[in-house]
């Protein structure tokens, strides 16, 4: 599970431990931590490192959410739009150059190579996670077996609560206006308390602003030409995270895009991607555990992190999920860090 900080370019409603106690009540017998780095990143390098952790986990079996719900449909698509699809790729980079955006030029290639079923998957965004988690497994040359659950009902992006299963964006929606009663039914009884959460966004505007104002932007992570001076210049004549975001976005550089960059900058994120290809995890945080499956702590295959002295007991240094993780202290609520026994 992410941390702190999510794949949406934002600070999580809730901190990390209690979202993983509400996943052990929800039935998971262990949660792990995604990295910070991997966390908040574009979905390669988001499913790289979720497979990276289940692997080491010992996981035999990867289950993901996807609007196809097609396991086979699915890894068509990672064939077609694999790196070794030479003629795929080059018309990607053809159409790149008319200033679309690479989620763009991906899915007008793929109606030019493949049958619209398969061109079809790579419009959603939790079918091209789904594409490259199965892209990943192949990469690490894993043995999982990979499975996919559809979404039902709610779109990814619908902003209205629509009963029983609503989009977290419309849950998150409600809540900040106000409309928290509103979006009781669309969560269990124990995640409810939550919604009244103090809103992390104003404090995070600053820290955010101060950090574009007196930072190196270049060798932030994903940043791309340019975009550091055109950030610098709006930082300041703009209120928030997400108006700064709508003003930096283009054709090329899509919403999310420039969030994730946008938090990648408050946490000083200089990771590349090759970098994060190639590094290994070298030790999981353990969020929470069902009492009864304990056991699953020894099955680990590195060294599980579950209260601040281990990592001073294995010479741990500081990594970027701690800058997550003090970002959120800052902007929201302090909390302990501690993994939960439920």
């Amino acid at each position: 599970m992410s941390g702190n900080v999510t794949q949406r370019g934002k600070l999580a409603c809730a901190d990390k431990y209690t979202r993983a106690e509400h996943a052990v009540k929800g039935g998971a017998d262990m949660v792990a931590e995604l990295p910070a780095e991997y966390a908040c990143a574009p979905a390669e390098i988001f499913a790289l490192g979720g497979v990276k952790v289940a692997r080491l986990c010992g996981a035999e079996e990867l289950w993901f959410g996807s609007e196809c719900g097609d396991i086979e449909l699915i890894r068509a698509a990672a064939r077609l739009t694999s790196p070794s699809n030479i003629p795929y790729q080059k018309r990607v980079k053809e159409i790149l150059e008319e200033g679309v955006s690479y989620p763009v030029a991906m899915q007008r290639a793929a109606r030019e190579f493949a049958d619209e079923e398969v061109a079809e998957v790579l419009t959603s965004p939790n079918n091209m996670l789904g594409v490259e988690y199965v892209r990943a497994a192949e990469n690490l040359g894993c043995n999982m077996r990979l499975v996919t659950i559809p979404r039902l009902y709610s779109s990814h992006l619908s902003e209205e609560l629509e009963g029983g299963i609503s989009s977290s964006k419309a849950i998150r929606r409600a809540a900040k206006e106000g409309d928290v009663e509103k979006a009781a039914c669309a969560v269990p009884d124990y995640v409810f308390p939550v919604l009244k959460n103090k809103d992390s966004s104003a404090g995070f505007a600053s820290i955010l602003k101060k950090t574009i104002l007196t930072s190196d932007l270049k060798n932030i992570c994903d940043m791309g030409e340019g975009l550091d001076n055109k950030i610098r210049k709006l930082a300041l004549s703009c209120s928030d995270q997400d108006e700064l975001a709508l003003s930096v976005k283009s054709k090329r550089y899509t919403f999310a895009r420039i969030n994730r960059l946008l938090m990648n900058i408050a946490l000083g994120n200089t990771f590349t991607a090759q970098r994060l290809k190639e590094c290994a995890v070298s030790y999981i945080n353990v969020l929470a555990v069902k009492r009864e499956s304990r056991h699953l702590l020894r099955a680990l295959a590195r060294p599980a992190i579950t209260r601040p002295r281990d990592r001073i007991r294995l010479n741990i240094p500081p990594c970027l999920t701690d800058s997550a993780d003090l970002l959120f202290k800052c902007c929201a609520y302090d909390y302990d860090d501690k993994m939960k026994l439920i």
